[in-house]
């Protein structure tokens, strides 16, 4: 992870460094593990944790973020692309981080690495920002179609400012050429791109990234109305192919917070990353009606407190449209922890009986044995005729009551 230029950092998706490279620890002065939005600035934090929330929604697509490092001096910009590591069956291992500090990007620095390295797409213009050349493949791909614009004043035509602030940006830049950063927006459809204007000797660079907005969750179809959410019963969750959550009711969101710290939000992936093993069955089960459509029932016992466990049924059923095509899955939790708990109870008294049954039979059979070895040992012969008439009742009575222990032993034994 060793580098001069880029930092390299690793973390789980509640945004915790678990690994970086050198530089980075020399930017934070830490080598610990510790929260990424401890380094940052108030603002900067609040964009970190949207982008980490953003991220698990839509674990495909990559992210670019200018964050601000706050030193004791002076704070340090950094430009950072961020993208979801996961295995082969889409579990969150973690998020890779790659950074490079805005300064250099004032100076001389080789922007054909910097295209290729944090995925930014390039647009050539003149000192009067006309387009003159661009990398289309690249620049199509993010959605900006820049054939017949050739010429024209990009800011005029194909990225407008987003706003007054932006335009005053480009003003003071055809001036004094200092690099910026740039909000700008597509006229034909509003979609927005985080933009980086700078100059070299004969030309200007404009770096352009297709910027992250909440348009992705208002564009969510929600397969009900709050007022039908509020009328199922229990805890409930809606997520889509992805398992994104679309809908959630109040309860909903209170078990969430509960089981995982923290409640779902709409957009964010249905998943419970720091307790993966107690929620393994019912992720899986998820999965396969999303994939399948096969409806299916779980009972859950999640701990509590120190000393207490609660208890949910899960009911998880597709959603289909008018079509009958799935749509959506719905995961419903189901209060059932008087009734666990009486369960709970009843198994310990079950075994305390089993264990009272079992026990006189431990009693007995060792002195019946003693007893039964003792009669083997008898000569009936040298006994008168009537202690041998009563002699001979007394071992297959003793046989009797053997078998009959060792058959209540057994039938004990078998519950559990």
């Amino acid at each position: 992870m060793d580098s001069d230029h880029f930092y390299l950092i690793l973390l789980d998706v509640e945004g915790n460094v678990l690994n970086s490279n050198k530089i980075f620890q020399e930017l934070t002065k830490s080598s610990s593990e510790s929260a990424l939005s401890l380094y940052l600035s108030a603002k900067s934090g609040d964009d970190f944790t949207q982008t980490i929330d953003e991220m698990l929604s839509s674990p495909k697509q990559k992210r670019h973020l200018l964050l601000d490092f706050e030193g004791k001096n002076q704070a340090t910009k950094v430009w950072w692309e961020f993208s979801v590591i996961t295995s082969p069956e889409m579990d969150f291992l973690g998020v890779m981080g790659v950074g490079i500090e805005f300064q250099f990007l004032k100076n001389e620095f080789p922007w054909e690495n910097l295209s290729d390295v944090l995925g930014f797409s390039k647009i050539k213009l003149s000192p009067d920002f006309e387009l003159l050349d661009s990398l289309n493949a690249s620049v199509s791909k993010i959605g900006l179609n820049t054939r017949g614009s050739k010429g024209n004043n990009i800011f005029e035509t194909l990225l407008v400012p987003a706003d007054s602030e932006n335009q005053q940006k480009i003003d003071r830049f055809k001036q004094d050429r200092v690099s910026c950063c740039l909000l700008l927006k597509n006229p034909e459809n509003c979609q927005q791109f985080a933009g980086l204007l700078v100059s070299t000797n004969l030309e200007f660079h404009l770096f352009i990234l297709p910027k992250n907005t909440k348009s992705s969750m208002d564009a969510l179809v929600k397969p009900f109305t709050e007022n039908q959410l509020s009328n199922f019963p229990g805890s409930i969750w809606i997520v889509d192919q992805e398992l994104r959550l679309l809908q959630q009711n109040n309860s909903g969101s209170v078990l969430s917070n509960a089981w995982k710290g923290k409640p779902f939000k709409e957009g964010s992936l249905f998943s419970f990353n720091h307790q993966s093993n107690r929620f393994t069955t019912l992720l899986d089960k998820v999965k396969d009606c999303v994939n399948s459509g096969n409806p299916a029932e779980v009972e859950l016992r999640v701990k509590v407190s120190p000393t207490e466990f609660g208890f949910w049924k899960m009911n998880i059923r597709p959603i289909k449209n008018s079509n009958g095509e799935r749509i959506a899955v719905l995961i419903q939790a189901i209060d059932i922890s008087a009734w666990g708990k009486k369960l709970m109870e009843l198994q310990s008294e079950n075994q305390q009986l089993k264990e009272l049954a079992l026990k006189p039979s431990h009693i007995l059979r060792s002195p019946l044995s003693s007893m039964l070895g003792l009669l083997d040992l008898i000569d009936p012969r040298q006994l008168d005729k009537e202690n041998q008439k009563y002699f001979s009742y007394l071992k297959p009575l003793a046989k009797e009551l053997d078998d009959v222990i060792r058959t209540n032993a057994k039938k004990m034994s078998i519950f559990d």
